[in-house]
């Protein structure tokens, strides 16, 4: 599992948990202080950092200079939240992507996507519209599946299921050698309320936990035959309600 490195920020730890990230199956670790940071990016080697800077425990650009001065961390991303002003210091200090508040919806996963670490370790999906049938707490449901990876799926529903309800999928995948059935156990991670004044598609974000093998080999298959996106956003930011 890929580990993302934090300040102890609940505001900045609320938006990691409704990004990409999560939506990957990345274990968020917060730590208290820039030292401590340091300290646990020694000892487990993170595959990202994130930092605020404008938090006084982090210790802003000092932190980040010794992160990118040290030849055992210098090569892990260091994505910066910080003010308008502090964009160009903290860029200076070595930061290898900086974002202003405030955070617009989806600039952490645009974010992400240009850190190719980052968007290697979370791998490739493909879009697609194919129906599902959901076991879930709430019952029996259909739905449509709008993108596919071998780590989730996200499923395309008039109304989100609970978070961290697990839930069971059945699918179809069209093949070059035929149709395979596939199923997976998962969990919902993401919610994507219904909003008519939002481009997103109401739905979940749904994160494999487990699935066999060869359902794993015929995802992979279905994904690298199709038109691929490697570390962008889930949501097509052109698409509609009802496109």
């Amino acid at each position: 599992m890929s580990r993302v490195l934090m300040i102890d920020d609940a505001r900045l730890f609320q938006m990691l948990e409704w990004s990409l990230l999560r939506r990957a199956g990345c274990d968020i670790v917060r730590v208290g202080s820039g030292r401590e940071m340091i300290e646990r990016a020694r000892r487990d080697a993170p595959d990202l950092i994130v930092l605020d800077a404008e938090r006084p425990a982090a210790d802003g650009t000092d932190c980040l200079r010794s992160l990118k001065s040290d030849p055992a961390l210098h090569s892990i991303p260091v994505l910066v939240v910080t003010s308008p002003e502090g964009v160009v210091g903290c860029s200076d200090a070595g930061a290898d992507a900086t974002l202003s508040r405030p955070v617009a919806p989806g600039a952490l996963d645009l974010a992400f996507s240009f850190l190719p670490r980052v968007s290697r370790r979370l791998g490739r999906r493909r879009s697609t519209r194919l129906p599902v049938q959901i076991a879930s707490p709430e019952g029996s449901l259909r739905g449509r599946i709008k993108d596919i990876s071998r780590r989730g799926a996200f499923l395309a529903l008039p109304q989100p299921l609970p978070l961290r309800a697990r839930i069971s999928l059945s699918l179809s995948l069209p093949l070059p050698s035929g149709r395979r059935s596939v199923r997976a156990q998962g969990e919902v991670v993401r919610q994507v309320p219904q909003d008519p004044e939002s481009h997103l598609i109401p739905g979940v974000g749904v994160r494999f936990v487990e699935i066999d093998p060869r359902s794993e080999g015929w995802i992979d298959h279905y994904v690298e035959e199709g038109v691929v996106d490697e570390g962008g956003p889930w949501e097509d930011p052109g698409e509609r309600h009802g496109a």
